[in-house]
């Protein structure tokens, strides 16, 4: 492996991640622990992230190890929380819960649908796609009669539908954790990570000097961090940064707020949207 598996939150190997995990834990001037730093050491010691690439790799990797020499970064501090954005990215990336409707949002939403559609039909199905051959389907009276009772039970149970908005089903096994993230809005979720981290430790903006081989653009640091990790198989990404932005450019206002992943519990707090980039 050739690295040793810190043994607690305040090991000295967890410094960056500790940084990066206090500063996505502040919310609006108020500040909660979502414990994600403890969740990935506890990942971490039962070898339950697999990433596509080994540390030896980074090590070797001159490119990228270069330009966190030139900003004094400890490679080894860095190892851990690049593992750690690593893994908060492809959990909330893969099989993860859209969290964005309150469960009053859906009983309204079902509510006027059976309302302005008297001879709507019931499916039942585990395919999008609804084939035929993979969906039950009815529209019979009784039971369509009985789902717009239960519907109007649950809604009469919100006394106030402004607060019932936030009102969200807390039970993880009801999640339907089906959704993913496309390429490219995983991309975009490791750059605010990492641009979140940066700013966590306060890095200055600094300049390459004339006939200096190494970048010190952490917009390109990022972006060949992006393709170590396999997010991208596009070799442009290591020797500039432009990709990167356009990526962030097409998909930067995605709101990863309203995502849940069944690892590290709690809503992605991220840059604000407009944020696309140095």
């Amino acid at each position: 492996m050739g690295y040793t598996i810190p043994q607690s939150v305040n090991d000295e190997a967890m410094e960056y991640v500790n940084k990066l995990h206090n500063k996505h834990c502040w919310f609006e001037g108020e500040h909660f622990d979502n414990g994600w730093h403890i969740t990935y050491l506890s990942r971490l010691a039962i070898d339950a992230i697999k990433p596509p690439f080994k540390y030896e790799a980074y090590l070797e990797n001159k490119d990228i190890i270069g330009t966190l020499e030139k900003y004094e970064l400890d490679v080894e501090k860095f190892w851990f929380v690049l593992l750690y954005i690593y893994d908060i990215t492809k959990t909330f990336g893969i099989n993860a819960a859209d969290a964005s409707k309150s469960d009053y949002d859906i009983l309204v939403e079902i509510d006027d649908y059976l309302q302005n559609h008297p001879q709507a039909v019931l499916y039942l199905s585990d395919d999008k796609e609804l084939r035929k051959s993979n969906r039950y389907e009815t529209n019979s009276p009784v039971i369509l009669q009985n789902l717009r009772r239960f519907v109007k039970q649950e809604l009469n149970r919100y006394e106030n539908p402004l607060a019932s908005k936030e009102v969200r089903t807390l039970d993880f096994l009801q999640r339907n954790y089906t959704e993913s993230l496309c390429a490219s809005q995983q991309q975009v979720l490791m750059y605010k990570l990492f641009k979140m981290l940066f700013d966590a430790l306060i890095l200055p903006d600094l300049k390459a000097r004339k006939g200096d081989t190494v970048s010190y653009s952490k917009m390109l640091l990022i972006s060949r961090i992006i393709y170590f990790c396999r997010l991208t198989k596009n070799e442009s990404f290591t020797v500039d940064s432009s990709p990167l932005k356009g990526i962030l450019k097409q998909y930067g206002d995605f709101d990863f707020y309203q995502w849940n992943s069944k690892v590290y519990s709690g809503r992605l707090i991220l840059p604000p949207p407009q944020d696309k980039g140095e």
